[in-house]
């Protein structure tokens, strides 16, 4: 009995050192990691990913971290330089300036960030962080001094960029100092154009929406410093807020929504400014009437919410400039203002730097194409409403459209911006140069393909149609 149980005892022990031995064969061999991750990283260890539930504690460090990629975009010429090594910039000089939008001369931004603010800036990586931090800065331009300025990082997929690189920025300078103006504005954006390198779309745009007759913010020009790095050129743009909506509309208590990104109207959105932003009838009054089966009854119900009028030029203006890129076309890039003096909703274009077909459209693109947002195909899709656009979209191309008067346009503002481009940055002004050459052309051609749609549906006056 003795004996049989030692041979078993035997036995097993010898299973077991053999099974001990495999998987001592078969684990992975830990080496000192190499590479990207430093000594001392399991993952390197492993074979196949790492654990996706595994956390590494972030190292504790002032530092800030290395950007994801090399900013490059068609070249080095958006990259911020050492304030220092361009010559003949002074961000101090006094530039007359009595509308920041209808003068000839480039204002100068200097933003002063201390240390703390950039380190807080530096959390928002990407365009779609949650979190946006808004820090405290000082701006000096013409001589002039404002201080505690709120200042955060603006954009979205195309146009967003970090604060170490050439960061698209929104300045508050009432949200810490009240009563405090910038030229008889409290908000203001300064973008980098990164997407439209001639730097005009945007206030070209603007200008056509107006003469249309639709509300839309103002845009000029400004060389922009932050810290000792020179920015370059920006696209400096009215903010949206109440100052804005004077100009427009003698009650401007109503709620002004935030469109945000690739939204419609049912989607949650951001009220900018309103007496009672926890008010929304108006937007769901809009929304049940844009829904409604029957095309005769939305008509009716369309007409009682939303401002019909400013609505079709909205549109038919959105169609003529081939801006993909906005509500119309693209469900994208728009506000909604509820004015409590009509009871109606008025919808206004925001992000215009890529009309006239750069992308996703070409200048050719139809003018009976099918509509993106809610609200545009509610209104086309009826007989009322499609006749109404097309009527507005001929008269607009008649009256406001005119391709002599745009191009002009292009020269007087391209004159005006170069010399400030060209401040050490000679490959600025050859891009911007070659920028302008195309979006000349891309006008040209909206003009062709807009003559010949609308000869095609026996739109276009005895006058027009007599143009080459």
């Amino acid at each position: 009995m003795v004996l049989l149980m030692l041979k078993r005892f035997i036995s097993r022990l010898g299973f077991a050192i053999t099974l001990w031995v495999l998987l001592a064969w078969s684990a992975p061999v830990r080496r000192p990691a190499r590479g990207m991750f430093g000594a001392g990283d399991a993952n390197q260890d492993r074979i196949g990913p790492p654990n996706p539930t595994t956390v590494r504690p972030r190292p504790e460090s002032n530092a800030a971290p290395a950007p994801r990629r090399a900013y490059r975009p068609e070249g080095d010429d958006l990259a911020p330089v050492p304030l220092e090594a361009v010559p003949g910039v002074a961000m101090d000089q006094v530039v007359r300036v009595e509308d920041l939008f209808t003068a000839t001369n480039v204002p100068r931004i200097h933003l002063e960030i201390p240390p703390s603010g950039i380190k807080e800036l530096r959390r928002m990586r990407n365009w779609n962080d949650a979190d946006r931090p808004t820090v405290k800065a000082t701006v000096r331009e013409g001589g002039r001094v404002y201080t505690n300025v709120a200042v955060h990082l603006k954009g979205a997929t195309g146009s967003f960029t970090t604060i170490d690189q050439n960061p698209c920025l929104t300045l508050n300078f009432t949200k810490f100092a009240p009563g405090q103006l910038f030229h008889g504005l409290h908000k203001l954006s300064l973008n980098n154009s990164k997407e439209d390198r001639s730097f005009l779309c945007e206030k070209i745009s603007r200008e056509l929406f107006e003469a249309a007759g639709v509300p839309v913010p103002r845009a000029g020009y400004a060389v922009v410093a932050l810290n000792d790095k020179y920015l370059g050129m920006h696209v400096l743009t009215e903010g949206w807020s109440r100052r804005f909506l004077d100009r427009y509309f003698s009650d401007t208590q109503g709620n002004l929504y935030d469109g945000g990104y690739m939204q419609d109207i049912d989607a949650p959105m951001t009220v900018v400014c309103g007496k009672n932003p926890g008010d929304h009838s108006g937007l769901r009054a809009l929304i049940l009437a844009a829904v409604d089966a029957d095309p005769s009854r939305r008509w009716a119900r369309l007409n009682r919410v939303l401002d019909m009028d400013r609505f079709v030029s909205f549109v038919a203006m959105s169609v003529l400039q081939c801006n993909w890129d906005g509500y119309a076309m693209g469900r994208n890039n728009w506000r909604l203002f509820q004015d409590l003096s009509t009871h109606k909703m008025v919808f206004m274009p925001h992000g215009l730097d890529q009309t006239f077909g750069p992308r996703v459209t070409t200048p050719a693109g139809s003018i009976k194409a099918p509509m993106q947002g809610r609200v545009a195909r509610a209104v086309l899709e009826t007989a009322e409403g499609q006749r109404a656009y097309l009527e507005r979209l001929s008269q607009l191309y008649s009256e406001v459209f005119h391709v002599d008067a745009v191009l002009k346009r292009v020269d007087e503002l391209a004159a005006i911006i170069r010399p400030a481009i060209a401040q050490g940055r000679p490959r600025a002004a050859e891009r911007h140069d070659q920028a302008v050459r195309r979006l000349k052309e891309r006008i040209i051609f909206r003009d062709q393909s807009l003559k010949q749609q609308l000869r095609d549906l026996g739109l276009l006056p005895d006058t027009q149609d007599k143009r080459p």
